[in-house]
């Protein structure tokens, strides 16, 4: 497998001795398997802000070191960095345990049960021409985010990094760009992958409503 970037793989098993914590307990702060820290520090994943923050609070570091190490960001960029995520097109579901009980029977019924697969919620109309309508679930899989194909639906973040605010948008994967097809001017601005500002999290395996 190819390596996609320059991780200081050393600093962060420093900072990890240093805070007496194992890769299970980073892991842990997005609900995943060690797996994928193993592969973020070995460069195979992109370290996404979402990682970066959980890799932050878990080694009680700043989230600019996390980024400047991950090879996210320049020197130059450190101490720049507030990102806020705001409301976009999807957010992550949580029901009551009945609810997600009965999703996961559905992910179950559809051969998507596996713990790389996240429940996300459409709250937007960005996508309402491809039959994703507010209130319908999606499953996102993480593992797939870095192959992605024409035509695939995926979930992206996209970063503004002068305002530091970021939104989680669902989109169509037309490369090198995401459009939206959705019925009115929701999202149709064209974003470009880029691995920095627009980020691709995961492909959507299924959608059903409820």
């Amino acid at each position: 497998m190819p390596t996609f970037h320059l991780v200081d793989e050393k600093w962060f098993k420093q900072q990890q001795r240093r805070a007496g914590i194992t890769a299970e307990e980073i892991a842990s702060e997005m609900g995943r398997h060690r797996s994928v820290v193993s592969r973020i520090l070995g460069g195979k994943q992109r370290m996404t802000m979402d990682w970066a923050k959980a890799f932050a609070r878990a080694l009680g570091v700043s989230l600019d070191e996390v980024l400047l190490h991950a090879g996210e960001i320049e020197e130059g960029q450190a101490g720049s960095i507030r990102s806020t995520l705001t409301d976009g097109d999807v957010c992550q579901w949580k029901g009551s345990t009945s609810e997600e009980m009965q999703a996961r029977a559905v992910l179950r019924a559809l051969g998507q049960d596996r713990p790389a697969v996240e429940i996300w919620r459409v709250k937007g109309g960005a996508m309402a021409l491809d039959g994703f309508l507010p209130g319908d679930l999606i499953a996102v899989d993480r593992d797939l985010s870095e192959r992605v194909r024409l035509g695939d639906t995926v979930i992206a973040r996209s970063s503004d990094w002068n305002t530091g605010n970021a939104q989680i948008v669902l989109r169509r994967f037309e490369p090198p760009v995401l459009v939206a097809s959705g019925g009115d001017s929701t999202g149709r601005r064209v974003l470009v992958v880029d691995g920095n500002n627009v980020v691709v999290l995961g492909k959507v395996t299924a959608c059903w409503r409820v």
